[in-house]
């Protein structure tokens, strides 16, 4: 049995020679971390789980890790056989530590229901991956691992071994004491008379004078008294000790049996189901979210994966889940998406409230999914991972530190583009509205002609309409290495105003939009001179 199995990583990958991301402040920008919940566990002693370390780079990673996905999305049981499984895998990890602790009666009474747990776990996967319909190699190779588990000479033999033992000690709900009494009817000896599997009840001596309860052995002649209400601390310490000493004499040839059976099977062969906890942790949070989607009658899509030097984003019908997660519109509108040699980066124009941002923010949703392993939001995907993800977005609370709002964003974007490479992806949603429209359009104009040399890819939304009419100036740049073109969110009805919050590739008319508001409110000249 492999120790060092993935269920996210193909055999003999090297993670200590990944490639990063390189920076992941998207996360919270995108409300990725809104969508894949990972819940916090340190409670239980194990480490909280960061987003962050599942982004991938690698096609081979993200490959391997989509077919494992699939698998779940289309096994509902084997999904649900997982989520299980992290609670069982927790208390396994719990007896880990007990047996780390010197081994007692006390811990072995404790433990024993553990070693259990590891037999149902390796059954609970083995009959769940022999009944799944799975195709992926993550999932084909975890069936290997379990079904040698199963056929090994040393689980062969726990399942022998286990029921020879005198007494389930994980099903202990009783113990029956006999005590001897002196001439004054004072305790002058006492000892166990028995381990019992059932719990006594509460009755009373006319109980027994009637006769009530008399086939009932477990049917006592006085209350049951919660030990903790009646008696002092050293009462109650004292009763412990006396029924642990009792239980050692009883138990002491069975935990000389027990112990080195705890120790040849379950340290060695739990080995691989806590390696696995946060493979299965993660996977559990992505699939609920692509599962919960799918569950509303959105399309979530596995994506072909194009290598990052083919720079592909292709997208069918992609949308903004996060509206879906939050129900804020009855219908979500899709779009489509294409990156090619015309057009590297996007400027988005068009209405307020068109939909330009929720648009934009989709594209980098289905990215960031993308590089998780997972399902994407759209009907169809064709994509390439990117180096970086990074977000130039409006931000409340900027830090200005003494600087104004242009000054600070500007030297966040100056940050950006120090680290952006060909292989990038740049979001920026009206980026430079808080100044001018003279001094925006020429601090966009050369950001625009530094993202033409660089090469990478992304969308820029803006209300700087001139932009779109200079696109030969940036990608006639001699240096030039993406293509810029435009995208135009478009109006359903021009004389009611209303949206239709389709993203077209067009080139825009940048007043048509405000002739028609000014000529529906009577705001155009012609209008105001009739007066």
């Amino acid at each position: 049995m492999q120790t060092d199995f993935h269920l996210l990583y193909p055999p003999d990958y090297d993670r200590n020679k990944a490639v990063p991301m390189k920076d992941y402040k998207f996360i919270h920008a995108l409300k990725i971390d809104a969508m894949v919940i990972l819940i916090k566990e340190s409670y239980r002693g194990v480490a909280d789980l960061s987003l962050e370390n599942f982004f991938s780079t690698d096609e081979r990673v993200l490959e391997y890790r989509l077919g494992v996905v699939e698998d779940l999305v289309e096994n509902p049981s084997l999904y649900e056989v997982f989520c299980k499984a992290v609670s069982i895998i927790y208390n396994i990890n719990d007896m880990r530590r007990v047996l780390n602790s010197d081994f007692t009666t006390d811990s072995a009474l404790r433990s024993v229901r553990y070693l259990e747990m590891y037999q149902e776990i390796v059954n609970l996967f083995a009959d769940a991956l022999e009944k799944a319909e799975i195709h992926s190699e993550g999932m084909q190779n975890f069936k290997k691992e379990i079904h040698s588990i199963v056929a090994s000479s040393e689980y062969q033999s726990l399942n022998e071994e286990l029921p020879k033992m005198e007494l389930n000690f994980g099903h202990i709900k009783s113990v029956t004491v006999g005590i001897n009494l002196d001439g004054n009817l004072r305790p002058k000896e006492a000892g166990l008379i028995s381990v019992n599997e059932e719990q006594f009840h509460p009755g009373t001596i006319m109980d027994r004078l009637l006769k009530k309860g008399k086939k009932d052995k477990w049917h006592l002649m006085s209350a049951l008294y919660p030990l903790s209400r009646v008696l002092h601390n050293d009462e109650q310490d004292a009763i412990d000790y006396s029924m642990n000493a009792a239980l050692q004499t009883i138990f002491a040839k069975p935990l000389r049996e027990f112990e080195p059976l705890v120790q040849n099977y379950y340290h060695i062969n739990t080995n691989m189901f806590i390696a696995l906890l946060d493979d299965i942790r993660f996977l559990t949070a992505g699939v609920k979210f692509i599962r919960s989607m799918k569950e509303k009658g959105f399309a979530m899509c596995r994506p072909k994966i194009a290598s990052m030097q083919e720079k592909r984003c292709g997208l069918k019908h992609v949308y903004n889940p996060m509206l879906a997660v939050n129900s804020v519109e009855e219908t979500i509108v899709s779009n489509s998406f294409e990156l090619d040699e015309k057009g590297r980066f996007y400027l988005i124009t068009g209405p307020n409230h068109g939909g330009k941002s929720i648009f934009a923010y989709s594209i980098g949703m289905a990215q960031a999914l993308f590089q998780l392993g997972l399902f994407v939001p759209a009907e169809e995907a064709v994509m390439s991972p990117v180096s970086g993800i990074f977000t130039h977005f409006p931000s409340s609370d900027e830090n200005n530190y003494g600087m104004g709002r242009l000054e600070s964003e500007c030297v966040r974007l100056s940050e950006i583009m120090k680290q952006l490479s060909d292989t990038d992806m740049l979001l920026m949603d009206e980026s430079f509205s808080s100044t001018s429209g003279l001094e925006a359009g020429y601090i966009a104009s050369e950001v625009l002609t530094g993202i033409g040399i660089i090469g990478c890819c992304g969308l820029y939304v803006t209300h700087i309409h001139d932009l779109t009419q200079q696109l030969d100036t940036y990608n006639e740049h001699p240096e030039n290495k993406g293509k810029i073109d435009n995208l135009v969110a478009m109006m359903e009805s021009k004389e009611e105003g209303t949206r239709s919050y389709r993203v077209i590739r067009t080139t825009p008319d940048g007043l048509s939009y405000a002739r028609d508001i000014a000529k529906r409110y009577g705001l155009d000249l012609e209008d105001i001179l009739k007066r």
